[in-house]
Order: structure tokens, then sequence, then C-alpha cells
């Protein structure tokens, strides 16, 4: 059930679809005011977690993508995306843009915008990096600020270059991330999700 029609089922509006209008900005909202509080972290496994919940929709440097430098883990928008390990802030970022201009990353992107949209980089000893792209808003971290694996990060959004709802994930074998340092994160949270795999 969307949210919309959650709502109308309880108020019985005589405008059900005015609800439509609001539904981003409660998202964010509630991610603002409750998300952080949650108490009970991911199960990890050698200090990794699973950043959101989801199918991967897309893989890493695919045959028909080889230029896609992490995994699609798609996921409703407006849940919560944690730290896959533990580590430092290094970067927050909206990265879009159409026909040349600076895009908006507070607003759905398409497949015509280009970049990540609302990003941000952790790195984590000994010198690796992770990117968590197409953010529903500005993450509720700042840059230099130490994150635990687990903890809430940001809100799946589909800013920038986006055809939906996902989290972009990318793990980089080095600092600063760079496409030659990009290494597939499939295996890593593989393994997080299945602690008997160890």
């Amino acid at each position: 059930m969307t949210l919309t029609d959650a709502a109308q089922a309880v108020q019985r509006s005589a405008y059900p679809n005015a609800y439509a209008q609001w539904e981003d900005d409660a998202t964010a909202l509630y991610h603002h005011l409750v998300a952080d509080t949650v108490t009970c972290p991911p199960t990890t496994v050698d200090g990794w977690a699973i950043p959101v919940d989801g199918l991967v929709v897309s893989g890493f440097r695919t045959t028909d993508r080889p230029g896609h430098d992490g995994i699609d883990i798609a996921a409703p928008k407006g849940t919560t995306i944690r730290a896959a390990r533990g580590g430092v802030v290094t970067g927050i970022r909206c990265n879009a843009s159409l026909d040349g201009n600076p895009y908006p990353c507070d607003i759905d992107g398409s497949p015509a915008v280009r970049g990540c949209g609302w990003y941000l980089e952790l790195r984590h000893p000994p010198d690796l990096t992770t990117r968590y792209c197409h953010l529903l808003t500005h993450p509720p971290v700042a840059i230099g600020q130490t994150v635990a694996v687990g903890q809430p990060i940001g809100i799946v959004g589909t800013s920038g270059h986006s055809t939906g709802p996902h989290l972009h994930f990318e793990l980089h074998n080095g600092h600063p991330a760079t496409e030659s340092n990009a290494v597939d994160p499939a295996p890593v949270l593989r393994n997080a999700g299945n602690p008997a795999d160890d």
C-alpha cells in the first residue's frame, strides 16, 4: 500500500491524492526525527554490514554497463542507508547536471540527468573508501565525522542519473576513490549478509 493510500484509508479525505505532495517532506522529517534512534544495528561480519536491504538490480561492470563502478541495490524511497563499515566521512556532494547545467539534488533525477545525485564517501582503515549515491536528501552526517558500522548515514532516493529509488554502492581499494581502484563490493556484502559463509 502506498503512503497516500494508507493515509486515505485512515483520514478518508475528500481530496485523496493531496497527501502525495507531502510524502518526500514527511519521509525526510521522519528520518531526521526517528531513524537515527534505531538501536538494532544490522548483523556484521568482519566489521562489514549490508548498507540497505534490497535486491541487487545492476552489478559491477557488467557487459552492458562496463563503466558501472558499483552495484545498485533497489529499495523503497525513504529506506535508511547505513554505513557498511566504520570510518570517517570524507566527502558529501550534490553531483547532478542536465544539458551541462547544474541540476538540484533535492528533487528526483532521471536517466537524462548526469551524476550521482546526493552522495557521500567514507574512508575506512587501512585504506578503503565506500561511496553511497542517489540519496533523497543531504546526508545527516558531516565531513570529518566518525561513523560506526551500521550507523544511519542517509536515505534512499533517486537523485541524479537514476531510473528509480535505489542505492548505488561502491567500494574502492584506496583513497581517493577513482575508477582505477574500484572493486566489486558484492562478495563483501554477500558475506556480511550470510555469516555462516565465513
